[in-house]
Protein backbone atom coordinates (compact mmCIF):
# COMPACT_ATOMS: atom_id res chain seq x y z
CA UNK A 1 0.00 0.00 0.00
CA UNK A 2 1.05 3.60 -1.14
CA UNK A 3 0.08 6.74 0.16
CA UNK A 4 1.13 10.09 -1.21
CA UNK A 5 0.94 12.22 2.19
CA UNK A 6 0.90 11.14 6.08
CA UNK A 7 -0.71 13.51 8.69
CA UNK A 8 -0.53 11.30 11.83
CA UNK A 9 1.89 8.53 10.88
CA UNK A 10 2.59 5.90 13.60
CA UNK A 11 6.13 5.50 14.54
CA UNK A 12 8.59 3.69 16.68
CA UNK A 13 8.13 4.30 20.63
CA UNK A 14 5.19 6.36 20.46
CA UNK A 15 6.38 9.11 18.31
CA UNK A 16 4.83 10.95 15.40
CA UNK A 17 5.95 10.73 11.33
CA UNK A 18 4.25 13.32 8.99
CA UNK A 19 5.06 13.82 5.35
CA UNK A 20 4.09 16.64 3.05
CA UNK A 21 2.51 15.55 -0.17
CA UNK A 22 4.98 14.26 -2.69
CA UNK A 23 7.81 14.82 -0.82
CA UNK A 24 8.45 11.23 0.46
CA UNK A 25 7.88 7.30 -0.14
CA UNK A 26 5.52 6.16 2.39
CA UNK A 27 4.29 2.47 1.94
CA UNK A 28 3.52 -0.22 4.16
CA UNK A 29 4.83 -4.01 2.99
CA UNK A 30 2.89 -6.99 3.94
CA UNK A 31 5.17 -10.17 4.15
CA UNK A 32 3.68 -13.75 4.70
CA UNK A 33 6.57 -15.09 6.20
CA UNK A 34 7.54 -17.37 9.25
CA UNK A 35 10.55 -14.68 10.14
CA UNK A 36 10.79 -13.08 13.37
CA UNK A 37 9.60 -9.26 12.87
CA UNK A 38 12.88 -7.70 13.55
CA UNK A 39 14.47 -9.12 10.84
CA UNK A 40 11.89 -8.43 8.48
CA UNK A 41 12.21 -5.07 9.31
CA UNK A 42 16.31 -5.60 8.77
CA UNK A 43 15.68 -6.93 5.92
CA UNK A 44 13.82 -3.47 4.69
CA UNK A 45 16.16 -1.43 5.72
CA UNK A 46 19.07 -3.24 4.44
CA UNK A 47 16.79 -3.21 0.94
CA UNK A 48 16.21 0.76 1.71
CA UNK A 49 19.63 1.65 2.14
CA UNK A 50 21.21 -0.73 -0.87
CA UNK A 51 18.95 1.09 -3.00
CA UNK A 52 19.92 4.38 -1.77
CA UNK A 53 23.43 3.82 -2.34
CA UNK A 54 22.03 2.69 -6.06
CA UNK A 55 20.15 5.46 -6.72
CA UNK A 56 22.51 8.58 -5.06
CA UNK A 57 25.83 7.08 -4.13
CA UNK A 58 24.90 8.08 -0.57
CA UNK A 59 26.19 6.04 2.50
CA UNK A 60 22.87 4.94 4.32
CA UNK A 61 23.62 2.77 6.87
CA UNK A 62 20.92 0.96 9.70
CA UNK A 63 20.61 2.55 13.30
CA UNK A 64 19.66 -0.55 14.95
CA UNK A 65 16.86 -1.54 15.42
CA UNK A 66 14.76 0.15 12.41
CA UNK A 67 16.36 3.49 10.86
CA UNK A 68 17.76 4.35 8.01
CA UNK A 69 20.88 6.90 8.43
CA UNK A 70 22.73 9.51 6.54
CA UNK A 71 25.72 10.59 8.54
CA UNK A 72 24.26 11.65 12.07
CA UNK A 73 20.85 12.15 10.77
CA UNK A 74 17.58 9.98 10.08
CA UNK A 75 15.81 9.66 6.73
CA UNK A 76 13.88 6.56 6.85
CA UNK A 77 11.66 5.57 9.86
CA UNK A 78 10.26 1.60 9.63
CA UNK A 79 7.93 0.69 11.73
CA UNK A 80 6.89 -3.26 12.17
CA UNK A 81 3.51 -5.22 13.39
CA UNK A 82 3.38 -9.18 13.60
CA UNK A 83 -0.30 -10.30 13.68
CA UNK A 84 0.49 -13.57 15.22
CA UNK A 85 -3.30 -15.16 14.83
CA UNK A 86 -2.69 -15.34 11.20
CA UNK A 87 -1.45 -18.26 9.86
CA UNK A 88 0.90 -17.79 8.11
CA UNK A 89 2.22 -15.37 10.28
CA UNK A 90 1.35 -12.15 9.00
CA UNK A 91 4.13 -8.63 9.70
CA UNK A 92 3.25 -5.48 8.02
CA UNK A 93 5.96 -3.31 7.83
CA UNK A 94 5.61 0.54 7.37
CA UNK A 95 8.21 3.04 5.40
CA UNK A 96 8.96 6.23 5.67
CA UNK A 97 11.57 7.58 3.34
CA UNK A 98 12.23 11.60 3.27
CA UNK A 99 12.80 12.14 -0.43
CA UNK A 100 12.24 15.31 -1.57
CA UNK A 101 11.56 17.80 0.90
CA UNK A 102 13.43 20.34 3.18
CA UNK A 103 13.08 18.75 6.74
CA UNK A 104 13.22 21.73 8.67
CA UNK A 105 10.22 23.57 6.79
CA UNK A 106 8.19 20.25 6.91
CA UNK A 107 8.56 20.79 10.98
CA UNK A 108 10.79 18.07 11.36
CA UNK A 109 13.03 17.62 13.88
CA UNK A 110 16.77 18.81 13.38
CA UNK A 111 17.90 14.94 13.58
CA UNK A 112 16.11 14.35 10.20
CA UNK A 113 17.38 15.06 6.64
CA UNK A 114 16.07 13.75 2.99
CA UNK A 115 18.01 12.65 -0.08
CA UNK A 116 17.30 15.91 -1.89
CA UNK A 117 18.98 17.78 0.93
CA UNK A 118 21.74 16.04 1.17
CA UNK A 119 22.35 15.59 -2.96
CA UNK A 120 21.01 19.21 -3.33
CA UNK A 121 18.82 18.05 -5.79
CA UNK A 122 15.88 16.33 -6.34
CA UNK A 123 16.09 12.17 -7.46
CA UNK A 124 12.86 10.06 -9.22
CA UNK A 125 10.72 8.91 -6.03
CA UNK A 126 9.57 6.15 -8.57
CA UNK A 127 13.11 4.79 -9.62
CA UNK A 128 14.05 5.00 -5.81
CA UNK A 129 10.68 2.66 -5.18
CA UNK A 130 11.13 0.45 -8.24
CA UNK A 131 15.03 -0.13 -6.54
CA UNK A 132 13.71 -0.99 -3.30
CA UNK A 133 11.34 -3.18 -4.84
CA UNK A 134 13.78 -4.78 -6.80
CA UNK A 135 16.16 -5.62 -3.80
CA UNK A 136 13.58 -6.81 -1.56
CA UNK A 137 12.73 -9.17 -4.08
CA UNK A 138 16.19 -10.11 -4.52
CA UNK A 139 16.72 -11.03 -1.14
CA UNK A 140 13.28 -12.66 -0.20
CA UNK A 141 14.13 -15.56 -2.94
CA UNK A 142 15.59 -17.48 0.09
CA UNK A 143 13.77 -19.83 2.19
CA UNK A 144 12.12 -18.57 5.80
CA UNK A 145 14.73 -21.07 7.19
CA UNK A 146 17.78 -19.37 5.51
CA UNK A 147 16.66 -15.67 5.54
CA UNK A 148 17.56 -14.54 8.99
CA UNK A 149 21.36 -16.15 8.44
CA UNK A 150 21.64 -14.58 5.21
CA UNK A 151 20.02 -10.57 5.93
CA UNK A 152 22.31 -10.87 9.62
CA UNK A 153 25.41 -10.15 8.30
CA UNK A 154 25.01 -7.58 5.90
CA UNK A 155 22.97 -5.85 8.01
CA UNK A 156 25.61 -6.19 11.12
CA UNK A 157 28.01 -4.21 7.93
CA UNK A 158 26.03 -1.59 7.83
CA UNK A 159 25.04 -0.82 11.64
CA UNK A 160 25.18 2.69 12.62
CA UNK A 161 28.10 3.84 15.11
CA UNK A 162 29.44 0.02 15.07
CA UNK A 163 32.34 0.22 17.27
CA UNK A 164 31.89 3.71 18.92
CA UNK A 165 30.48 4.88 22.07
CA UNK A 166 26.84 5.50 22.22
CA UNK A 167 24.28 5.68 24.71
CA UNK A 168 21.04 3.29 25.06
CA UNK A 169 17.91 4.07 27.07
CA UNK A 170 16.50 1.29 28.24
CA UNK A 171 13.04 1.98 29.90
CA UNK A 172 14.63 5.09 31.82
CA UNK A 173 18.10 3.28 32.36
CA UNK A 174 21.34 4.59 30.14
CA UNK A 175 23.83 2.39 29.45
CA UNK A 176 26.80 4.02 27.87
CA UNK A 177 29.22 1.70 25.92
CA UNK A 178 30.47 0.63 22.26
CA UNK A 179 28.42 -1.17 19.70
CA UNK A 180 29.74 -4.99 18.87
CA UNK A 181 27.49 -6.09 16.83
CA UNK A 182 24.50 -8.56 16.79
CA UNK A 183 22.52 -11.41 18.29
CA UNK A 184 21.80 -14.52 16.25
CA UNK A 185 18.12 -12.83 17.58
CA UNK A 186 19.18 -9.77 16.84
CA UNK A 187 19.44 -7.95 19.95
CA UNK A 188 22.29 -5.48 19.72
CA UNK A 189 25.63 -6.16 21.48
CA UNK A 190 26.75 -3.41 23.42
CA UNK A 191 30.46 -3.61 25.49
CA UNK A 192 30.25 -1.41 28.45
CA UNK A 193 33.27 0.35 30.06
CA UNK A 194 33.40 -2.66 32.41
CA UNK A 195 34.39 -4.79 29.88
CA UNK A 196 31.14 -6.88 29.93
CA UNK A 197 28.58 -7.31 27.28
CA UNK A 198 25.09 -6.35 27.44
CA UNK A 199 22.43 -7.96 25.03
CA UNK A 200 19.95 -4.93 24.66
CA UNK A 201 16.17 -6.77 23.04
CA UNK A 202 14.67 -2.84 22.93
CA UNK A 203 16.26 0.11 23.37
CA UNK A 204 16.59 3.78 21.71
CA UNK A 205 19.74 4.82 20.51
CA UNK A 206 21.42 7.74 20.96
CA UNK A 207 24.84 9.26 20.08
CA UNK A 208 27.54 9.02 23.30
Amino acid sequence: MLADEQRAGRGRLGRTWTAPARSSLLLSIVFRRSNAPIYLTALSSLSIAEAIRECTGLAARIKWPNDVMIGSQKVCGILSEAIWQEQPQVTIVGIGLNVNMDPHGAGLPTTATSLSRELGRTISREELLTRILRRLDHHLARSDGRLDGYIRPQWEALLWRQHQAVRIDRDGTLLHGTIEGLTASGALLLRQPDGSVAEIIVGDLLLE
